[in-house]
């Protein structure tokens, strides 16, 4: 595509977000040359909660959307696309806000697995303490991806391999990973009811 014609949204909520999130977003938009424009969400946040009861879950969602209207309207401005950094690991385990960061024109590297990803960053390059950083949205202090998730991706990965891919029972899963099958069920039921964020809106058929 070229660095002219990406750019970058740096948007973080600077009493939620570590600096060196915002330390690690420069830097990999400085090597690849790209545009970026700075964006605290913390302002527009507050404005929504003063009408809004607490919660964090919710505050949590209410983040991701946001940056999804944000992303909207830059990209409007300028007629391109949103890029996603969704992968097939979060995909499949239902692990976005729908109508948050679920909210895009393109999944580049949908297809591939956490794992994928991580050693697609040592092919080109990227300094390790990007691609060994613990994952986290940042929708509440101390959130972190694997905490929520219950699972490494390390295991979600292999799981999810063995069921989607190589066509596997859970039990079969199970014996291979030699991984209770309590768990293995946890990860496949979380698919499951996650499938509405996958999914169009249903539509009321009246004809």
């Amino acid at each position: 595509m070229g660095a002219r014609r990406v750019m970058g949204l740096i948007m973080p909520d600077l009493r939620v977000t570590p600096k060196q999130d915002l330390d690690d977003a420069k830097e990999v938009a400085s090597e690849l040359g790209m545009e970026t424009r700075f964006i605290d969400i913390a302002p527009i946040h507050r404005t929504f909660m003063k009408n809004l009861e607490p919660d964090r879950l919710a505050e949590g969602n209410l983040r991701a959307r946001i940056r999804m209207a944000l992303l909207y309207y830059h990209s409007n401005r300028v007629n391109r696309l949103v890029v996603g950094t969704g992968h097939r690991s979060e995909l499949l385990a239902g692990y976005f806000t729908k109508g948050g960061d679920g909210g895009v024109d393109i999944l580049p590297i949908g297809d591939l697995y956490k794992t994928e990803v991580r050693r697609l960053g040592e092919t080109l390059g990227l300094s390790r303490c990007i691609i060994s950083k613990r994952s986290s949205p940042r929708l509440w202090p101390g959130h972190e991806a694997e905490d929520e998730l219950g699972f490494s991706y390390d295991v979600l990965d292999s799981v999810f391999k063995l069921y989607f891919d190589r066509r596997l029972g859970m039990k079969a899963v199970s014996s291979r990973l030699k991984l209770d099958l309590d768990a293995v069920q946890r990860l496949i039921s979380r698919y499951h009811e996650t499938a509405h964020k996958r999914q169009p809106p249903p539509i009321c058929k009246l004809r």
